[in-house]
């Protein structure tokens, strides 16, 4: 895998998220989309400060950390 950090992301009040749909393809490539998907915040605002920058939770919406 490769990615780009963003240094400009989209927020919702201050925060990175994400967002999490569900869609089912199938052999025949007919595609269903599961209407109720959701929106994870991350639990700090984001912040590009020297000592924010080694904090996760300005950066990730993963709820297990």
């Amino acid at each position: 895998m490769i990615q780009k950090y963003l240094e400009k992301p989209l927020l919702i009040k201050k925060r990175k998220f994400d967002i999490r749909l569900w869609v089912l393809v199938t052999h025949d490539y007919k595609c269903y989309l599961f209407k109720e998907g959701y929106v994870r915040l991350c639990s700090r605002e984001y912040n590009l400060d020297s000592a924010d920058t080694d904090n996760p939770f300005v950066h990730l919406t993963n709820n297990a950390i």
